[in-house]
């Protein structure tokens, strides 16, 4: 079975069990893992804003708050605590999408080259996959009529 392709963040097994976890409510919980989720598919190294942290009430925020789950910053936004210790940076998803889209664009024009090219026995000259082809230096008489 293929690995999932989604974006994920990463936690521990004992995540549930942790001192500053295990004390939390049902709603302080929820909403710790799911500003990690939010922080990690929006790329924003583990800041968050009041909005969401506001999200199950006043009461769960101020307990990720006093668990030191959520530290206050000096420009009035919040940030989870060791957010880039436990997951990639914005920088490093960024680094991997364009891998991947790189090796995608590589698997397409391999593609391709084997269904037009190979498949067909067919050499051309502009395919940079195609052996011994390369660019002609003026175009064919047959082909500038059209």
């Amino acid at each position: 079975m293929a690995k999932d392709k989604r974006p994920y963040f990463t936690m521990t097994n004992e995540y549930p069990r942790h001192r500053k976890i295990r004390g939390l409510s049902d709603a302080a919980f929820r909403l710790h893992v799911t500003l990690i989720a939010l922080a990690n598919e929006e790329t924003r190294d583990g800041l968050v804003s009041d909005g969401d942290l506001l999200a199950k009430g006043t009461k769960a925020k101020k307990e990720l708050i006093t668990a030191g789950l959520v530290v206050a910053l000096p420009d009035g936004t919040f940030a989870l605590h060791d957010y880039l210790k436990h997951q990639n940076s914005a920088e490093e998803i960024a680094r991997y999408r364009a891998e991947q889209k790189e090796r995608g664009q590589r698997g397409g024009l391999k593609s391709a080259h084997t269904r037009h090219h190979v498949n067909k026995g067919r050499i051309d000259p502009n395919c940079a996959l195609c052996p011994g082809a390369e660019p002609p230096e003026h175009e064919p008489e047959e082909l500038s009529e059209i």
